[in-house]
């Protein structure tokens, strides 16, 4: 499964945001059933991050979503997001 998350950033909180995504990105990769996972700051953008993600299957990605410190994650950034799109295909 592979998932796709375009961040955009409200200016202010620009690095903050940043440095939450790659902190949750180390995280990630040690996940079960993470295969990939990796953040890139747009080219265009200065305000937008993609995280790419590849997953052995939908089930342990959604536990995952599930955990605590992602729960405290998306507490902690939500205020510094403007828009989160979410891609999520087989891959």
């Amino acid at each position: 499964m592979k998932i796709i998350i375009k961040y955009l950033a409200k200016p202010q909180h620009k690095d903050a945001l940043e440095k939450a995504l790659r902190s949750i990105i180390a995280i990630t990769r040690k996940a079960h059933g993470c295969v990939q996972c990796d953040l890139h700051p747009s080219l265009d953008n200065r305000l937008v991050f993609f995280s790419d993600q590849l997953w052995d299957s939908e089930k342990n990605w959604m536990e995952y979503l599930e955990r605590k410190h992602m729960q405290e994650f998306s507490i902690q950034t939500e205020a510094m997001i403007d828009t989160i799109d979410v891609c999520v295909s087989e891959h």
